[in-house]
């Protein structure tokens, strides 16, 4: 298969190394400044738990720059692997042109994304799908530079949780290509659905986190923001069930019965332990890069939810910094 990943992040290149291990043709469109860079190849640290990382030189894909380049080939799949705020600056109309027939596997847990993606392709054209890893630009702060000579390096995780596909009979051939792969997925109604509840506790757990520097010690001391954090979360999750199926209704439901101070001050102490790298730097690092597409989604929350919690969640980060 000839594959397009739009973006060489620390997510895109995960993609692209097990595609590109499973035989297929990987191409990047990246950013001119960004191709000198990646032009020798790429460090891939696949992080495990109680047994040693494996280290691959990744440098089987080609790179591209241009959208008429682009439209120079036939392409099987296109992968979306950038963030929400960078996928709705994309030039839809040159990019469906230059992709031609090609399927669209959208990895942004976004309504509002699936929708601008639907202006200009089909729904058949587009499976929804979710990233179901952990990556990150190596060496996150504590950790022991690699010795190599790659200007890039990505470390990741593969956790035994499968991505959420869904769409008509092009999805089945995403679920064949990720499976081949060695990337878990599985088959859902909706993965946009699916992924509400997720996104959700995600998005608005980081505003608190960020509002604590970061420092899961603090945050998990601070009572008065883990209690505003609960009630935002569970009035989040009331507005967000009346949208949803009843499966899904449930888990939001039961999910936001579960929730409250004392189970954060828990997970903040025993989650870290988990994890073969530094949770806390890891999300310092990655979020604060994405931290456009968190305030995007947040205000899709507050718009959706008018809850005064919610609101100070999000005006305690972002009315701050604006």
């Amino acid at each position: 298969m000839n594959i397009l990943i739009v973006g060489a992040g620390a997510v895109g290149l995960v993609y692209g190394q097990h595609l590109s291990m499973a035989g297929h043709r990987v191409t990047f469109f990246v950013k001119e400044q960004h191709r000198n860079d990646l032009k020798s190849g790429v460090s891939m640290i696949r992080k495990r738990r109680l047994v040693k990382d494996e280290v691959r030189h990744f440098s089987d894909f080609s790179l591209l720059s241009q959208w008429d380049h682009v439209a120079g080939e036939e392409w099987d799949y296109v992968f979306l692997a950038i963030s929400s705020d960078a996928l709705r600056a994309l030039p839809f109309g040159i990019v469906k042109d230059a992709i031609a027939d090609a399927t669209l596997l959208m990895l942004q847990p976004s309504e509002t994304d699936y929708k601008v993606l639907g202006e200009y392709w089909s729904e058949e054209s587009v499976v929804k799908g979710m990233i179901n890893m952990i990556s990150y630009y190596h060496p996150l702060p504590g950790e022991t530079p690699l010795q190599t000579g790659e200007v890039i390096r990505v470390a990741y995780y593969l956790p035994p949780t499968a991505m959420p596909l869904s769409g008509g009979a092009r999805a089945m051939g995403v679920e064949a290509l990720l499976r081949e792969s060695a990337i878990a997925c599985k088959r859902v109604d909706d993965a946009v659905s699916a992924s509400r509840l997720p996104n959700a506790i995600l998005m608005t757990f980081l505003c608190a986190l960020e509002d604590s520097d970061w420092n899961f010690a603090q945050l998990r001391r601070d009572r008065q923001l883990l209690a505003q954090l609960v009630t935002a979360q569970k009035a989040l999750l009331t507005c967000l069930a009346k949208q949803e199926e009843r499966p899904q209704q449930r888990a939001m439901r039961w999910t936001s019965k579960g929730l409250s101070r004392f189970l954060y001050q828990a997970g903040l102490m025993v989650a870290p332990l988990a994890m073969p790298f530094s949770l806390q730097a890891y999300f310092r690092a990655h979020f604060m890069k994405v931290r456009t597409q968190t305030q995007l989604y947040m205000e899709d929350y507050c718009h959706q939810c008018d809850d005064e919690a919610l609101t100070g969640l999000y005006d305690r980060v972002f009315a701050v910094s604006s």
